[in-house]
Order: structure tokens, then sequence, then C-alpha cells
């Protein structure tokens, strides 16, 4: 289970480009802010200050999991659990009759091993990797890699990380609650 830090709650976090498109001047000034400030921090030799950094993990496609409160059943579902005419699995069987291919078998293992985890309300996560991990040589290093979105993640084989995902069968990043 890979899991964001703890400083503090993000319910969203916004790409940098989005910036501009969402504040417009305002935006891209921030963004520019954001990266001179960054590279800053990158080129100082400086130890008297400490700055925190994080990774924003950014899978596909989103999966809500857990107890449905309306019955009490273990049940995983994409965004479309907030239709009108919500799309709910709580079996491979409900899984078969709404998804196809790679996300209807991606749904299958989701299915299978959330629900042994004993979740107390409802997570939402995107789908990092189920079993699309492959091992790729970079600079003469062995990578996991894997791509749940346009983003090819490389995690050292040799690395703690690595070797959590390679005994993983499903890799998500929780967002929120």
């Amino acid at each position: 289970i890979l899991l964001e830090g703890a400083a503090g709650k993000n319910l969203h976090l916004e790409h940098i480009e989005d910036e501009i498109l969402n504040y417009g001047v305002d935006g891209g000034r921030a963004a520019l802010n954001f990266l001179r400030s960054l590279r800053d921090m990158l080129s100082s030799s400086s130890t008297r200050s400490s700055t925190a950094l994080t990774v924003k993990w950014d899978g596909a496609p989103a999966l809500f999991c857990g107890i449905n409160p309306d019955n009490g059943k273990f049940a995983i579902a994409k965004k479309s659990m907030f239709n009108k005419s919500p799309k709910i699995y709580y079996t491979e069987e409900d899984i078969d009759n709404d998804l196809s291919g790679t996300l209807n078998k991606k749904f299958k293992v989701a299915l299978a091993e959330f629900s042994k985890l004993g979740i107390k309300g409802i997570l939402q996560g995107d789908l990092l990797f189920t079993d699309d991990v492959e091992t790729e040589t970079i600079d003469g290093t062995k990578y996991y890699t894997f791509s749940a979105n346009t983003i090819v993640y490389a995690v050292p084989v040799d690395s703690a990380l690595g070797k959590t995902i390679n005994k993983a069968k499903i890799g998500i990043v929780w967002h929120t609650t």
C-alpha cells in the first residue's frame, strides 16, 4: 500500500499547468513563482532550512471501495457510483455485467484484495497497477515500471518500495475518505 504523506489532508491537487487555466494570469504567476522557488531550493547548498516535498501519485481509474452504508456490504466502484443510477460492484458477476477487458480484470483484483483489508467507511484512490508491472533497465539500474495514466513510474528493484511492489497483487494510492 502506498500512502500519501500525513503532513496535511489534500482534497485535490492540481497539476501546475492547470493553475493557468483555473486562475488565468494570477495562476500563471503562481506557477512561475513556485517553479522559481523550487529551482532555488534544489540549487541551494544551504542546510539551514528544511523543505518538504511530496509526490503526487496519479493513476487511473479512480476507484472507490468500502462498506456501502445503505446495505452494509463491501463494494467497489468507479466515479459512476455518483450517477443517478449508480454502478456499484459487490461480486465478480456485477463486474462482468458492466466491464470488459483490462478494466474487468483490474476490478476483479481490486474486489478480491481490498475486501480483505477491513476498510471502514469509503476510500477513494487511483489505481496504479495490478499484473502490469514490468522490469526495465534505465541507465544501468533495474526498475519496476508501470503506467496507470500518462505517467510512467519507475521504482528501483532493490529499494524498499520496489520490494513491496514485487510482492503486491495491486497498487493504489489512496487520496480521500
